[in-house]
């Protein structure tokens, strides 16, 4: 009788005997019951529906054994991983920081003040000193020589006229000075107060005084940060003030974050808190601008269809010449078909 040949109705012809088809993914690893049924079972008589139900126990326990251990693997590799991450992160810390020796700067005593009070000295204080660019218009047919030396510059404008040869040309240029407007020089000292801060986007709820009551009880909580309050100034219009404090520390405490708040009829307002900053202009001075190594030659107009940088080396060459009366030139600049403005700085 054929395999699969019908018997009696309901009933077929089991073949003797276990086939299991291997070759099986993860999915039909983690579902046997599932697996079992796509291969296919033949087994004959109870013995062997009994000892297929061990075979699938047996193999089920292995399988999830298998899983056990490659998870353990997983989480190993990546405890090991998660420390190097940890290692590399604290390394590239380390490293953002500046290893290099500040470099030394010879310094001078300059004068000597008398403190107004114990506080100026806790203040960060700085001071710049600044020159105003000086402009200069420079005309069409006009050319700036700026030379090495002085005298070779105050030598060229003596002999005043030159001879240029150009493209086989010589054009006769005249040497002069170069006529600067004055120009002014002053010092900006800024104070960073270590006692003071500013306080901004306050609201308007409340009649002056009352408001900078409010503010003196908010900004000597201790436990917001603040510190007893020697006064406040307060501009209701443009809805600040400026609060001094009596200890030293409190400034830095509240200026580690940006806002603080500020209790008004049991409404809570976040004010903006930043540094106070003072700005003085000191020593301001006009001066009158003489460049000794720069020279303006003019008499250029006839070369506008030339270029400008062809034009610029030509003339370098020849104020480059002993013979002409010149010498090491630093820069050239020429204006043939537009002005142009150079600035000149102290």
């Amino acid at each position: 009788m054929k395999e699969g040949e019908v018997l009696s109705e309901g009933t077929q012809k089991r073949p003797q005997g276990l086939v299991v088809q291997f070759g099986m993914d993860l999915e039909e690893q983690l579902n046997p019951s599932q697996t079992f049924r796509k291969v296919g079972i033949m087994a004959a008589g109870e013995d062997n529906k009994k000892q297929l139900q061990e075979d699938m126990e047996l193999w089920t326990d292995k399988v999830k054994q298998t899983l056990m251990d490659e998870m353990v693997k997983e989480n190993i590799r990546l405890k090991m991983e998660i420390q190097k991450l940890e290692a590399e992160l604290q390394d590239a810390t380390g490293n953002s920081e500046i290893k290099e020796d500040i470099p030394e700067m010879k310094m001078k005593f300059t004068s000597l003040e008398n403190p107004e009070n114990d506080s100026q000295f806790l203040n960060i204080s700085c001071s710049f000193q600044v020159s105003s660019q000086v402009p200069y218009e420079l005309q069409k047919g006009e050319a700036l020589i700026a030379f090495e030396e002085e005298e070779v510059a105050q030598n060229v404008i003596r002999m005043e006229k030159h001879q240029v040869q150009i493209m086989g040309t010589d054009v006769e240029v005249v040497a002069k000075p170069v006529p600067l407007k004055p120009g002014v020089r002053f010092q900006v000292h800024v104070e960073v107060s270590k006692m003071k801060i500013n306080v901004t986007e306050i609201p308007d709820d409340l009649p002056e005084n009352q408001m900078r009551d409010k503010l003196e009880l908010s900004f000597c909580k201790s436990r917001h940060g603040g510190g007893e309050v020697e006064c406040v100034e307060y501009d209701k219009q443009a809805g600040s003030a400026v609060i001094t404090f009596v200890e030293t520390g409190v400034v830095d405490r509240i200026l580690k974050k940006k806002d603080y708040p500020l209790y008004i009829n049991q409404d809570c307002y976040r004010v903006v808190v930043s540094p106070h900053i003072e700005t003085h202009l000191k020593k301001f001075q006009v001066f009158s601008g003489i460049s000794r190594k720069t020279v303006l030659v003019t008499g250029l107009e006839e070369l506008q269809i030339m270029d400008d940088e062809i034009v610029e080396d030509l003339i370098s060459i020849h104020f480059q010449r002993e013979k002409n009366g010149g010498g090491e030139v630093d820069m050239v600049k020429c204006s043939l078909n537009q002005p142009c403005i150079a600035y000149f700085q102290e």
